[in-house]
């Protein structure tokens, strides 16, 4: 082997020591500065949401006294004292910050008439402008008492108008010259309570409606709150930066010195493993390592013996796996020559075709068909507990079993054949494995279906009837073949029309999942044989198994399915 170049291992950990604690430092640095932006976000969100819901509170509060103290002057048409009272309730709570910033809270007001006609409006801005309307000629809401009081009227009565649960109080969050406010408007009526229906048409429609009131509260300290949060957190940052900078770099240098030391401690012994591992990996599997420690690499020294003592032992059942594996392809090949081949399967008044496949190489499940005298068409499917190479010798069984029954008994019956494959299977599986089996013989020219069970689940019977279709079952039951040798099993038989579709199945196709976890499901697999129910045999083969591997997706089966799907002609 070539020998390697590039710094000693000693030097590496010494390098990656030193880096992962500045990485650290420098993360942990990172981390402190984020959470300190964070503590400051989340403090001034909360000073804003504490604002906004106080705001709202003492805009619910100042609107529903203000509708108190107008009423009476609106029902009395006294223009005056309206204006007066809007004049003053507008600067009453001006205030100032500790930084001398004013907070306006009531900035904007005004009030309508019964007819949505504006009495007074009052703003503040440099100082309190207000526009009053002459008396008995009150003009509308328009441009020009400016677009703040023009959007908050057609938005409220927009809310008025809302088809389901429109409010009374309408509440709006607004902007005029980049100024936020938060505005209230509430319609006043006199001896019955405001209704949205009774507000928003021009027209009163109730002699009750004697006007209305907005009011638009100040939402800019909202903005100071946002410019103080952002000095302060600025501060902090630097201060925390300046902080883990100075704590960090006294940990890098303890940190790298101690890294040195713990470097060259550890890497002289690495490096006679090293050489060790080398000899090894040459070939010399002899070659085995001085343990002088109890450490990890002790416990490293301790593997490296035993690695070599496993290879012979590795090489020798690999050798055997191969040959198992071997084993297993043979019978699987074995095992599918035990049931018929997938292509459809053509006789008079009978179309049918079979799918097989196992979960795991060799499976469980198992189905076959056999001619009968008198054109009558043997189908038996069944399913073994459990997959793998003992259930498949159980189904070898159960064919050979079957075989040798219609060669003894050529008028062979179903429940006949259950009991010899019972006692068959009972012989050579002693109850350690079970089998279900639905036996079933078909008279194409009778056009019936005599069956017999053995714990299996029932065919399904899909028949179209009045232009709908109709899902029945070959319901009937028996002990499974290999519980009891004594079993005796009963039969039934069927009335079989043009059109109808058979589906024998095994409960693999109902029992296996998607990627969640969920079955498919008998539901799932009726509605796909009802889909495809149109089609002939093979096809409706292949579209309800296309339908359950979608399904299914690229989760493993955790049982073998069999299906047969049969069309009566």
């Amino acid at each position: 082997m070539a020998k390697r170049g590039g710094p000693s291992i000693s030097v590496k950990m010494i390098l990656t020591t030193t880096l992962l604690i500045v990485v650290t430092v420098v993360g942990s640095g990172f981390l402190n500065v984020v959470n300190v932006r964070r503590a400051f976000d989340a403090s001034v969100e909360k000073r804003i949401e504490t604002f906004r819901e106080g705001r709202s509170q003492l805009g619910i509060a100042g609107i529903d006294a203000i509708a108190r103290g107008l009423t009476p002057f609106l029902i009395d048409h006294h223009d005056p004292e309206i204006e007066l009272f809007v004049k003053g309730a507008v600067p009453a709570d001006n205030r100032t910050d500790d930084k001398g910033r004013l907070d306006y809270g009531l900035r904007m007001a005004y009030v309508l008439d019964q007819n949505q006609q504006v009495i007074v409006y009052c703003i503040e801005k440099a100082k309190l402008e207000c526009i009053v309307s002459p008396a008995q000629e009150h003009v509308a809401m328009s441009a020009k008492f400016g677009a703040l009081a023009l959007n908050a009227w057609q938005q409220t009565l927009a809310a008025w108008k809302a088809p389901k649960d429109p409010p009374v109080r309408v509440s709006l969050d607004l902007e005029d010259a980049g100024v936020p406010y938060s505005v209230l408007a509430y319609p006043l009526f006199s001896g019955e309570p405001p209704t949205a229906a009774a507000a928003w048409p021009a027209e009163p429609v109730s002699g009750s409606r004697v006007g209305y009131v907005v009011l638009g509260y100040d939402l800019s300290p909202i903005a100071n709150f946002a410019a103080d949060a952002a000095v302060d957190k600025a501060a902090a940052v630097r201060k925390a930066a300046l902080y883990t900078g100075v704590v960090g770099l006294l940990f890098a240098l303890i940190g790298t010195v101690l890294a040195i030391f713990q470097g060259l401690s550890i890497s002289r012994p690495i490096r006679q493993l090293a050489w060790k591992a080398d000899q090894i990996a040459r070939g010399d599997l002899d070659a085995r390592v001085e343990i002088t420690s109890s450490d990890e690499i002790g416990l490293l020294g301790e593997n490296f013996n035993f690695m070599a003592d496993q290879i012979s032992i590795l090489l020798q059942q690999t050798a055997e796996k191969a040959k198992l594996e071997q084993e297993l392809e043979v019978a699987k090949t074995i095992q599918e020559t035990l049931v018929p081949s997938d292509a459809p399967v053509k006789k008079p008044n009978l179309t049918f075709a079979g799918f097989y496949q196992p979960a795991a190489q060799t499976g469980g499940d198992w189905w076959t068909w056999a001619d009968l005298p008198g054109g009558r068409i043997l189908l038996v499917i069944g399913d073994v507990t459990g997959h793998g190479i003992p259930s498949a010798m159980i189904t070898a069984a159960a064919k050979s079993a079957c075989d040798v029954a219609r060669y003894i008994h050529e008028e062979i019956t179903v429940t006949r054949l259950l009991e010899i494959m019972n006692h068959a299977i009972f012989e050579s599986a002693k109850r350690r494995f079970v089998m279900t089996c639905f036996a079933s013989i078909v008279d194409t020219k009778a056009r019936t279906i005599t069956y017999a069970n053995a714990g299996h689940n029932f065919p399904y019977l899909y028949r179209q009837s009045e232009g709908k279709g109709e899902f029945g079952s070959l319901m009937i039951r028996g002990n499974r073949l290999g519980d009891d040798p004594s079993s005796k099993y009963e039969a039934k038989t069927t009335d079989l029309a043009i059109g109808d579709v058979l589906v024998w199945y095994t409960d693999g196709i109902v029992e296996c999942e998607n990627t969640t976890g969920e079955e498919y499901g008998e539901k799932r697999f009726r509605a796909s044989v009802k889909k495809a129910a149109a089609l002939d045999a093979s096809e409706m083969r292949d579209s309800i198994i296309a339908d359950a591997s979608n399904y299914f997706g690229d989760t493993s089966r955790k049982d073998d399915i069999t299906m047969v799907v049969g069309r009566i002609t």
